[in-house]
């Protein structure tokens, strides 16, 4: 199932507005305290040096500290009520196609979750009645139905509708596009604020959907964005995209995909093995039979779980834009603003 509403006018989320807390008296000491959580939060995207590698655990954290940077964005944005005409109309521009790029990208991780439930038939049909938990060897007929399985998840279209990414990738240019629609001022009052806060999120939202997009689908050719340096975090972001897509460009793959889907042929040849047991090493092959079975469940329970991640994620990505903008349009129809 996909997230899809994008419109609702009103919203049960408002009855648990609270009250936001007075913004510095200083904007420009609250742009600079801004500034300083988006590099704190930015710790936890740095990759590994030495990985050759896409995780699904980096793309969970990605989604996460665009959750937090939106979450934030909009707690200091919602101190600034009397200056808050100008935040409307960019925050639901920004957040339509937010929602938008969420959809989509809830669509290719849809085939992330075929392949798991191919792979968990698999495994489902050589155990299940309890085989390989006492030691034993499924019937021939579960183990054909097994491999075939396991074939096509391997098999398993990596392609995605090209219609969808091109989609996501327009997305982007048109986030892009608002971005460069107002110029970074220096911070003199409360409009300069909001107009800089919502500046650097939508930079932070091209950063992570331009490289989710690519990674879900498929794709090398990136909407690339240069982070102005009148940011603190523009060098931290910068490094941090030129590692990603250095990955990307270079065709790198998702690691917990890529780990299952090696091992599928080797076991398949263990599938082969284990219908013929009689005669000399019959025992021995049955065995290591078993084993093969239970180190590719670990396997395929580690990439389920990053599918899971991920898949939460950016639900929880969605549902909390939407419940902002639910706010916003809450506050236009009645004539206050709401967050």
């Amino acid at each position: 199932m996909f997230l899809v509403e994008k419109a609702t006018i009103t919203s049960h989320f408002k009855s648990i507005t609270k009250k936001p807390s007075l913004i510095p008296k200083s904007y420009q000491q609250a742009s600079r305290s801004f500034d300083e959580q988006v590099i704190f939060h930015l710790k936890t995207l740095a990759p590994a040096t030495d990985s050759s590698f896409i995780s699904l655990s980096w793309m969970s954290k990605a989604v996460a500290f665009l959750s937090t940077i939106h979450a934030e964005s909009l707690d200091q944005i919602s101190s600034l009520r009397s200056e808050s005409e100008c935040f409307q109309v960019l925050y639901m521009d920004y957040s339509i196609k937010l929602l938008d790029l969420c959809n989509l990208i809830s669509s290719a991780v849809q085939q992330l979750t075929e392949r798991r439930m191919l792979m968990n038939l698999s495994l489902r049909l050589m155990n299940s009645s309890g085989q390989i938990t006492s030691g034993q060897i499924p019937v021939p007929e579960k183990l054909i139905k097994a491999k075939d399985a396991l074939i096509r998840s391997v098999r398993h279209s990596e392609e995605t509708t090209p219609e969808k990414y091109q989609r996501a990738k327009d997305l982007i240019g048109e986030l892009i596009s608002g971005i460069n629609s107002f110029p970074i001022v220096k911070v003199t009052n409360g409009r300069d604020l909001i107009k800089r806060t919502l500046h650097g999120l939508g930079i932070l939202t091209v950063f992570i959907s331009s490289v989710l997009v690519c990674i879900v689908y498929g794709q090398s050719d990136l909407v690339e964005y240069r982070v102005p340096a009148e940011f603190l975090w523009s060098d931290s972001v910068n490094n941090v995209q030129k590692q990603m897509f250095n990955l990307i460009k270079s065709k790198s793959k998702l690691l917990e995909l890529e780990d299952t889907a090696s091992r599928v042929v080797p076991f398949c040849d263990l599938l082969d093995e284990a219908s013929v047991l009689d005669g000399d090493g019959g025992e021995e092959r049955r065995v290591r039979f078993v084993n093969g079975v239970r180190e590719f469940g670990k396997v395929v329970t580690k990439y389920s779980n990053g599918v899971d991640e991920l898949t939460n994620g950016v639900n929880g990505l969605f549902s909390s834009v939407l419940k902002t903008r639910n706010g916003v349009l809450d506050g236009v129809r009645k004539g206050v603003w709401l967050v």
